[in-house]
């Protein structure tokens, strides 16, 4: 080839085969990377392989795992629980829960008032409804006061077991604050009918 002069044209075929090839190549990134990536959707499971399902899902203007939204109102309620010695005139362990929705958020704060410096035993779990009962542990010990937050793994009732193991009356006096519902006296997770000693309920009428 001489200054000046410039190669050969591709010829039609060869053109063809070249804008075939790229359509070929944006079919591809389409399908494995832009579809997981923009709208969740991975039909070769090539995007879930490369980490890139999990971007459809990161809206910074919306829900993400850092902000959460209720149709429950908030709540805040006070409760102190008498718990008698083994062989005493009243009971000795008893459970007290909420109910809440999967995703519901609880904050809590209780102590142990009287007894002695072992504290009580406690186990906090949730579990659910129905015949089939499913429990999730969250933790269990002997201390004499807690605090903490829970949001609910599954629907159901959440809350905690407590067991005066001490040779003195107790009281446990517990805090809460969020979305959640208060289950009546007498109905699974507050058997023994604990009733609240101050509310703040912001359900409207």
């Amino acid at each position: 080839m001489t200054e000046g002069q410039t190669g050969n044209p591709l010829s039609g075929g060869k053109l063809m085969m070249l804008v075939g090839i790229g359509a070929v190549v944006a079919t591809i990134v389409t399908v494995t990377a832009v579809l997981p990536a923009e709208y969740g959707r991975d039909p070769t499971g090539i995007g879930s392989l490369l980490g890139l399902t999990g971007l459809a899902h990161h809206d910074v203007g919306g829900a993400t795992p850092s902000a959460r939204f209720h149709d429950r109102a908030f709540r805040s309620d006070v409760v102190e629980i008498p718990l008698f010695p083994k062989g005493g005139s009243g009971p000795d362990r008893l459970e007290y829960k909420m109910r809440m929705a999967e995703g519901g958020t609880l904050v809590y704060s209780w102590m142990v008032q009287g007894g002695t410096e072992e504290g009580v035993y406690y186990d906090l779990h949730s579990e659910t409804d129905g015949p089939d009962i499913k429990v999730v542990e969250f933790k269990q010990g002997d201390t004499s006061k807690a605090d903490g937050s829970l949001v609910a793994p599954i629907g159901g009732v959440h809350g905690w077991y407590w067991e005066n193991r001490s040779k003195n009356l107790i009281v446990i006096q517990l805090k809460t604050a969020g979305f959640y519902e208060l289950i009546p006296p007498g109905e699974v997770g507050n058997k023994a009918g604990i009733v609240p000693s101050g509310s703040n309920d912001n359900v409207q009428p």
